[in-house]
């Protein structure tokens, strides 16, 4: 019974370093995982997170402290979903980041773009593309700044050697940075 738990614990411990090494490599080279992958191993992650808080209660272990971040990440939430206000929106961005999926809104040949996550009281319509490189890994191409949503259903994206070209119906205000 012991060695399942230990097995358990070196796959969540495992998972963790991989989607830190994800962030660092993201962040830094804009270089990581495919989003699908990425959600899957944070799915994964939270649920043997779960499983070994429940594990280590009886007999209370000291690591039983780093586990309850697992199940009281949803008890959290859920209470800031009831209780509203401007801190509380605050609050639960920071602890819906680090979990938060990501869907892309356009996903065609070799380009994703994503809405990216600003939390509830962050600013609207900015979107990051990627490019598909290999079918693991995302290497980032740059981020677009619009006043309004862009409607990709109608638009046609076409990347290029340095740029993203979006051909709509509709005129969108871009600011780049």
């Amino acid at each position: 019974m012991t060695t399942t738990f230990g097995k358990l614990r070196n796959i969540h411990f495992a998972l963790l370093t991989i989607l830190l090494c994800h962030f660092g490599t993201n962040v830094s080279i804009g270089f990581g995982l495919n989003t699908s992958l990425t959600v899957a191993l944070k799915a994964i992650l939270y649920l043997t997170g779960i499983v070994l808080f429940l594990t280590s209660l009886r007999p209370f272990k000291k690591i039983a402290i780093y586990y309850l971040f697992y199940p009281m990440t949803p008890v959290i939430l859920a209470f800031f979903y009831f209780v509203h206000g401007i801190f509380f929106g605050l609050l639960s961005s920071v602890v819906l980041a680090p979990i938060m999926p990501v869907q892309a809104d356009y996903n065609q040949d070799d380009v994703k773009i994503y809405s990216k996550f600003n939390g509830f009281l962050g600013r609207c319509c900015e979107y990051y593309t990627t490019e598909k490189y290999l079918y693991v890994f995302e290497r980032f191409k740059g981020t677009i700044y619009t006043e309004e949503e862009i409607d990709f259903e109608k638009a046609k994206v076409i990347l290029k050697k340095d740029s993203i070209l979006i051909y709509a119906k509709d005129t969108y205000k871009v600011r780049v940075d």
